[in-house]
């Protein structure tokens, strides 16, 4: 069995996604994620993101031209990390890896997606 292009996240980024969302609740925390090697290694924030309490955006024309930008991360601030419509919109719109965080955002509250929305194993590294 082969491994996805990105199959693991920093122990480290992952603890700083789950700080961000705890710090911007009850709004919900956008960004963008890069990755080398197959492991996410750097969050991107970036200029004109939108964030609220029942959603957060941003716009996908201030994306770095950058190969290794591979999706995005964003928090609920609700117990669900299921995606919305809206969510598996932004999905298929870039990116191969998406994750969301939800209450109690902690090492157990997030969840991995790919570009469908199916969820996927990301290995914390």
């Amino acid at each position: 069995m082969s491994r996805r292009k990105v199959w693991g996240i920093e122990r480290e980024i992952l603890e700083m996604i789950n700080q961000a969302a705890r710090e911007t609740y009850p709004r919900e925390f956008v960004a963008a994620m890069r990755a080398e090697g197959g492991i996410i290694y750097e969050l991107v924030l970036l200029p004109g993101s939108i964030s609220s309490d029942y959603s957060a955006t941003f716009p996908l024309f201030n994306l770095p031209i950058d190969f290794s930008v591979v999706g995005s991360v964003h928090s609920h601030p609700g117990p669900s990390n299921q995606p919305s419509g809206e969510d598996l919109h932004l999905f298929g719109s870039f990116g191969s890896t998406h994750i969301i965080t939800c209450l109690p955002y902690d090492m157990r509250s997030w969840r991995c997606y790919d570009r469908s929305g199916r969820p996927v194993e990301l290995e914390v590294v």
